[in-house]
């Protein structure tokens, strides 16, 4: 069965799809949510706000981390919010995985 990793990276799209051997098919929706303009939304501002935690300029690339435990909080629930949408959207034609460490 094909699977949907939810994982975060730097400037990159936070949704691999992998087929059924475990080799890396797309980074990005499935082809069943390529128009779903809610599911895509909602994980360009998961990727926007990951990629705010960095600071990235000319002198320097580093994890800059949270302003506060609430914005942390804030973020997870976004992700867990993201995943239970795109499980709803998906039913199960794909196994859904998270790996988030944050």
């Amino acid at each position: 069965m094909k699977k949907v990793k939810i994982y975060l990276d730097y400037h990159c799209f936070p949704v691999w799809i992998y087929n059924e051997n475990g080799e890396l098919i797309n980074n990005d929706l499935p082809k069943e949510l390529m128009e779903d303009k809610e599911v895509d939304n909602v994980f360009v501002e998961i990727q926007n706000f990951y990629d705010g935690l960095f600071i990235d300029n000319s002198i320097e690339f580093k994890y800059n981390g949270f302003k506060s435990d609430l914005d942390r909080q804030r973020f997870l629930k976004m992700i867990e919010e993201a995943i239970n949408l795109i499980k709803s959207k998906l039913d199960d034609s794909y196994i859904i995985e998270q790996k988030i460490d944050i």
